[in-house]
């Protein structure tokens, strides 16, 4: 007969299991036992309680299911030879007993042997049975349904661990889902820096010297610099849809970005020289996205900090990775920008080529200030 095992957590087929393992058990002893002596009534009706106790036992109650089988096995085990219905509830017992999963293994193997030693006196002692035949086929009974038992506990315990498993998964996905989130955010963050530092610091510049211009009376003058204005502006506003859009650089071209770069600088009345090895060759598109990204703020903290003063930006690149340096000179008093940051630049240049697994170095060289950047291709 099928009997339920799952103590852990009682379902109503578990339920409906043991109420029908507890009328066999009743209806296979009323009218087919012998009630002398009074003891073997008192054990019999002490297992029918055990068992009836363990029909309604409420879901979790563990004490109660572990006391439950408790009084079976001593009530069923001995009186297995003088009831079948006894001799169904101390194998239900052994079977209940091997596939406990909410008690340590020794409880459950040591329920069983109790189980099985009392059934074995009931049949040696009480009931007279010596056959080696009866005694085989009650080992053989107690061996097969102790194995069901403990079949049915490891398949519990496997299916533990999957489920624990499964949520495991879950929360290294949302984890990682979490972090890929914020990547991209910081990601959005630093393009937006680059390309409002750059363009609205080169604007500021621009039309400070405009304005100075009208009133010194060179208006043909000022309005080449409006005309830069505009330049930059239709350019930072590119970028900006660019990052917006969160849209990737397709077709990004390295060198024509620094030379465009380089430009701008020169349009907002800098002065920048751009050496390139001409063997260079192209590098992942992430990779040129982050060095250019990384020059342009470069070149905004050189307005910034040093306005005036000549910049180099020297590109060379290796079988394996691309070096990049810009360099300028220090200015003795700085520019008027230079308190309109953050502070986030450097910080932002470092995340930026650390994403794609690069570095970068700044900072005072021979009277100079360096930033130098090194990325893999790939």
């Amino acid at each position: 007969m099928v009997v339920a095992t799952d103590t852990g957590s009682t379902t109503g087929l578990t339920r409906l299991f043991r109420l029908v393992g507890l009328i066999a058990v009743v209806s296979g002893s009323v009218g087919a036992v012998s009630w002398h002596p009074l003891w073997v009534a008192v054990l019999i009706v002490l297992s029918w309680i055990g068992w009836a106790g363990w029909v309604v036992a409420p879901s979790g109650a563990l004490d109660m299911e572990r006391i439950c089988l408790c009084v079976m096995a001593i009530g069923g085990g001995a009186t297995a030879a003088q009831s079948t219905g006894s001799m169904i509830t101390a194998l239900a017992t052994v079977l209940a007993a091997t596939a406990l999963l909410s008690e340590p293994i020794w409880f459950g193997l040591g329920l069983a042997a109790l189980t099985v030693v009392l059934m074995a006196c009931s049949s040696i002692l009480v009931a007279g049975e010596r056959s080696p035949r009866s005694m085989l086929g009650l080992l053989t009974g107690v061996v097969i349904l102790g194995l069901m038992g403990w079949a049915r506990r490891q398949t519990r315990i496997a299916a533990e661990q999957n489920r624990l498993l499964v949520e495991q998964n879950r929360v290294i996905r949302a984890e990682r889902d979490r972090a890929a989130a914020m990547a991209e955010r910081g990601r959005i963050a630093r393009d937006i820096h680059d390309v409002l530092a750059h363009t609205l610091g080169g604007l500021v510049m621009q039309l400070d010297a405009a304005d100075a211009l009208l009133e010194a009376g060179a208006v043909e003058q000022a309005a080449e610099r409006v005309k830069a204005s505009h330049t930059l502006a239709v350019s930072g506003l590119a970028d900006a849809r660019r990052v917006v859009g969160a849209l990737r650089a397709q077709g990004f071209d390295l060198t024509g970005e620094l030379r465009g770069l380089a430009a701008e600088h020169r349009a907002t009345g800098g002065e920048v020289a751009v050496e390139i090895d001409a063997a260079t060759g192209r590098a992942s598109e992430q990779v040129e996205m982050a060095i250019t990204r990384v020059v342009q703020e470069a070149l905004t903290n050189a307005r910034k900090h040093a306005p005036g003063q000549p910049v180099t930006l020297t590109l060379r690149g290796s079988a394996t990775e691309m070096e990049l340096v810009v360099s300028n000179a220090l200015s003795a008093h700085g520019g008027s920008l230079r308190h309109s940051g953050s502070g986030a630049g450097l910080l932002g240049m470092r995340e930026r080529i650390a994403a794609v697994g690069g570095t970068v170095l700044a900072g005072r060289e021979e009277g100079r200030w360096t930033v130098r950047i090194r990325a893999p291709r790939r």
